[in-house]
């Protein structure tokens, strides 16, 4: 049963009762006139009210007994029926309630919270399809960046891969002597345009200095690099070190170190670059890991490459 089916039959309900107590009254209000009206003829003929005469000598006056008049059935009839049409015209043309309102007549009266629950995952619902249609929006309004490839390789081994490896490997550096940093790679972007192209490069270290898989430290550099790129041309770079300069704490010379790179390009707008499209923006990122001075004595050697010295 529906929430406005249920209303209309409380209506109903409400107008047969008022309808039954309106009866009631009028029978109520009937017998009792009927009661004056014989209470008064007895009185007028003194007849007791229990329709017995007094007592006399048999004579021309003989005993009488009164019927008491009555109304007659129709004006009874009538004024109920006035009553009931009353009664269906005020149901009739009672106020007819919105769907809201309908709702919460419904909670109020019932204390339905299925409907509470229902109106909650039904508003969350439509909030996630329009925030959706937002997104796939504005992803339809942006122009698309230019497209370029981005790497790191190490200078002896070749490419690290996704995980920051080679082929799987992780690379050890053992520094005996001068600065403890790795800085035998380069990193290295492809614009695959016909137009050219400029990109920032920023870059993240992140050092675990006793190798317990907690980072220890941490520098985080933006726009590291700018660079300019020319059509179907590449650009690499060879002068970073890492760890290099620490933003928090103070590098002891050794640790896992963790570095990304994450470069945004735009298409140049003039012929020197000096102004780009930042709304056409595509990025890229390339990732690495390298032990400097990790210890060999700890008996954990498993997944390195051939430990390097220098």
């Amino acid at each position: 049963m529906d929430i406005e089916e249920y209303l209309r039959q409380k209506r109903e309900l409400e107008a047969k009762k008022e309808m039954l107590e309106t009866k009631e009254k009028v029978d109520q209000d009937k017998e009792r006139l009927k009661r004056e009206q014989r209470a008064k003829i007895y009185a007028e003929h003194g007849v007791t009210p229990r329709h017995q005469a007094p007592e006399h000598h048999v004579g021309h006056d003989d005993l009488h007994h009164y019927r008491v008049p009555s109304a007659g059935p129709g004006m009874w009839n009538t004024i109920l029926l006035f009553l009931i049409l009353v009664l269906l015209a005020v149901s009739y043309f009672m106020p007819r309630f919105g769907e809201d309102q309908i709702r919460t007549i419904a909670k109020q009266e019932t204390g339905d919270k299925k409907i509470v629950e229902e109106e909650q995952q039904v508003e969350e619902q439509q909030q996630e399809e329009q925030q959706q249609e937002e997104e796939e929006q504005q992803q339809k309004e942006l122009p698309e960046g230019p497209l370029f490839t981005f790497f790191a390789k190490d200078d002896e081994e070749g490419l690290f891969d996704d995980e920051g490896k080679l082929d799987g490997e992780l690379l050890v550096v053992n520094i005996e002597k001068g600065l403890q940093y790795y800085d035998d790679f380069t990193i290295q972007l492809n614009n695959k345009e016909a137009e050219p192209i400029l990109c920032k490069i920023d870059r993240d270290v992140q050092i675990d200095t006793n190798f317990d898989g907690k980072n220890d430290l941490k520098d985080i550099d933006l726009d590291r690099f700018k660079v300019e790129i020319d059509p179907k041309g590449s650009e690499i770079i060879t002068s970073d070190v890492v760890p290099g300069t620490i933003e928090t704490g103070t590098y002891e010379g050794k640790g896992d170190i963790q570095t990304t790179y994450d470069a945004r390009c735009y298409f140049c707008l003039d012929e020197d670059c000096n102004k780009v499209d930042e709304k056409a923006e595509s990025t890229g990122s390339t990732f690495f890991r390298v032990w400097i001075n990790k210890e060999l004595d700890t008996g954990n050697t498993t997944n390195t490459t051939t430990n390097r010295s220098r």
